[in-house]
C-alpha cells in the first residue's frame, strides 16, 4: 500500500506540476521579463554586462516545467508518505488527511515563511546579500515546520481530553501565537530599491502565491481523490479476503 500511494503522490505531482506550469508560463513570466528588462537597463547604465550561462528562453520554457515537475513531484511524495504514516491514526477518511496535510505544509512552508520574506523578482535585492537572505529564509522554513509540529502535537496529545473540536482549536491558537513570535523575531530584510515599481512587485508576488496555492490545492485535490480510491478498494479487497468469496 505505501509503494502505491508514493507512486500515486508522485504522479499527482507531475500532473498538477502542468497545470501549474501553464498559469507561470501565462501569467507569471511576463513580470518576470519586465523586471529582467529593468534590471538590465540598470546594468546597460551603470556599463555591467553579464552573459548567462542558461538563455531565458530555456529558462522560462525546459527550465521551468522541469523545476516545478521536481517540485510537485517531491512534495506528492512527501504528501503520500505523511499519509502513509497517519492512516489508522487519525479518525478521517484518506482524502481528508491529505487535505490536513496540504494545509499544514502550505501554511508552514509556504504562507508563514512568505509573511516575513515575500517572494521577488530579478532587480531586487543585493546580489552581495543573496547568500545571507537564502540562509535567513531556510531558516526561517525550518522553524516554522517546527511551530507546526509542536501545535500539532499538542493537538494530537489534547485530544483523547479535550474532545477534537476543542483540540483542534487549540492547535491553531499554538500555532498562530508561535508563527507570530517568530515573523516578529526574524531580522527584516528590505532591498527593494526606490525606484521599482510597485505594481509590478505586487504583480509578481501575487502570482507567485497562486502558484503556490495550484500545487498545494492540485495536491489536496487530485491526490486526495487517487489516495482515497486507493485506500477503499486495498480494504475491500481484503475484506474478500477475510471472509471469502461466496459461492455463486
Amino acid at each position: 500500500m505505501v509503494q502505491r500511494l508514493l507512486l500515486a503522490g508522485m504522479l499527482s505531482g507531475l500532473i498538477v506540476a502542468l497545470f501549474a506550469f501553464s498559469y507561470a508560463r501565462v501569467y507569471a513570466e511576463p513580470n518576470i521579463e519586465r523586471a529582467i528588462a529593468l534590471e538590465e537597463g540598470v546594468a546597460h547604465d551603470h556599463a555591467v554586462v553579464e552573459d548567462g550561462t542558461v538563455s531565458r528562453e530555456t529558462q522560462r520554457n525546459a527550465g521551468l516545467l522541469t523545476g516545478l515537475a521536481a517540485y510537485c513531484t517531491a512534495l506528492g511524495g512527501f504528501l503520500a508518505i505523511g499519509l502513509a504514516t497517519l492512516h489508522g491514526r487519525l479518525i478521517v477518511r484518506p482524502r481528508s488527511a491529505v487535505w490536513i496535510l496540504a494545509v499544514c505544509g502550505y501554511v508552514s512552508l509556504v504562507l508563514v515563511p512568505q509573511l516575513k520574506y515575500p517572494a521577488s523578482p530579478p532587480g531586487v535585492g543585493n546580489a552581495e546579500t543573496i547568500g545571507s537572505r537564502t540562509e535567513l529564509y531556510f531558516l526561517m522554513l525550518l522553524a516554522s515546520a517546527t511551530c507546526m509540529a509542536i501545535s500539532v502535537w499538542i493537538s494530537y496529545r489534547s485530544a483523547s481530553r479535550a474532545g477534537a473540536a476543542r483540540s483542534i482549536t487549540t492547535g491553531i491558537g499554538v500555532f498562530a501565537i508561535l508563527a507570530f513570535l517568530l515573523v516578529g523575531s526574524m531580522p527584516a530584510i528590505s532591498e527593494t530599491p526606490h525606484d521599482f515599481p510597485r505594481g509590478l512587485l505586487l504583480e509578481f508576488r501575487v502570482h507567485a502565491a497562486n502558484l503556490q496555492l495550484i500545487v498545494w490545492g492540485g495536491l489536496g485535490l487530485l491526490f486526495g481523490q487517487v489516495a482515497e480510491y486507493l485506500i477503499s478498494r486495498d480494504r475491500g479487497v481484503d475484506g474478500v479476503r477475510s471472509h471469502g468469496i461466496p459461492n455463486a
